[in-house]
């Protein structure tokens, strides 16, 4: 996707480009009067320029905007909300999402290591409760809190005259985004984000089956019913492949580093009997081939496999850091 399009009516999605040579999706919802958004994008002048184009392109300027709804917090779905910010708009984001937001600029959330650009949120904020409807005219779209990629994440389900839509954010990607679906990255969250994630999946089936699911990222598609099953069946054989591997790897663990080569090819934080523990289990139950010591990549690879120990039951007492470069 590389331009906004109409997908259904009154319903556009806008391509806004990421610094990773991707791009996730703000959707524009004409109203009755104006327009409101669900997602932002990224927030830098690249992607605020393409929001702006797309919005031109939809028929509408930016005095229009009535408000916006982000699904998280994460920057490149809420990256452009201070960017938007005029006196008279709304901004409505779960109560969760907000307070890590306060919690990350306070210094007082664990991040793993890794410094992340925080959105700044609008002063009018409307709390998206589970249940809540958006306010918008001519249109119904209501908040479903789907706690798993973030622990405040919310989706928004339309009832459109052409059928439901599913606006998902994360929650639910294509199979060519993810397989197996994505975690989050939230270190205080990871004993229960698996079993959070899974079971906010399930309430998604009593949507129709023929739901039009518009991902934060990626296409859109059909088929919600049978995606869902294929992310918690993928996530149940993974929790499953990590018990068996942590019975296989203590011992392992436990020795010191054949060389200092074969040290070096581990992530720094894998020295500890810990640490490459967690890593000896990643490296068994996923592919880390492609991924270097000390990448982003591979550090949130380490994330999921912590998550996993901790639907299986195993404490995770030393979770994978990662400092930018």
């Amino acid at each position: 996707m590389s331009a906004a399009a109409e997908l259904v009516e009154g319903t556009w999605a806008i391509p806004v480009p990421t610094p990773f040579g991707g791009h996730t999706v703000a959707y524009l919802l004409a109203e009755d009067t104006g327009f409101s958004l669900i997602d932002t994008g990224w927030g830098s002048r690249e992607g605020l320029t393409a929001l702006m184009a797309g919005i031109e392109q939809a028929g509408f300027t930016p005095d229009e905007l009535n408000g916006a709804a982000v699904t998280h917090h994460h920057y490149g779905h809420a990256g452009l909300l201070q960017a938007l910010n005029q006196p008279d708009i709304w901004c409505g984001i779960h109560g969760h999402e907000l307070k890590t937001l306060k919690d990350i600029r306070d210094g007082k959330a664990p991040t793993a290591g890794f410094e992340v650009p925080v959105p700044r949120v609008p002063a009018g904020t409307v709390l998206l409760a589970d249940g809540a409807h958006l306010p918008l005219s001519g249109r119904t779209v209501q908040a479903v809190w789907t706690p798993g990629h973030t622990f405040g994440h919310t989706v928004l389900v339309e009832d459109h005259p052409e059928g439901a839509l599913l606006y998902s954010g994360d929650h639910v990607l294509p199979e060519e985004e993810s397989l197996e679906g994505r975690l989050g990255l939230d270190v205080g969250y990871l004993p229960r984000s698996v079993s959070a994630y899974t079971d906010s999946l399930r309430k998604l089936e009593q949507l129709p089956p023929d739901t039009l699911v518009l991902p934060g990222e990626g296409r859109p598609f059909y088929g919600l019913h049978d995606r869902v099953q294929q992310i918690v069946q993928a996530r149940t054989a993974r929790t499953a492949a990590v018990a068996d591997a942590a019975r296989h790897t203590a011992d392992a663990a436990a020795q010191p580093a054949a060389s200092r080569q074969a040290d070096s090819l581990r992530t720094r934080e894998a020295r500890t009997p810990e640490h490459r523990a967690l890593e000896l289990i990643a490296e068994k139950t996923a592919d880390l081939s492609d991924l270097p010591p000390g990448s982003f990549a591979r550090f949130a690879a380490l994330m999921d496999t912590a998550s996993h120990m901790w639907a299986a039951g195993i404490p995770v007492n030393a979770h994978p850091l990662w400092h930018s470069r």
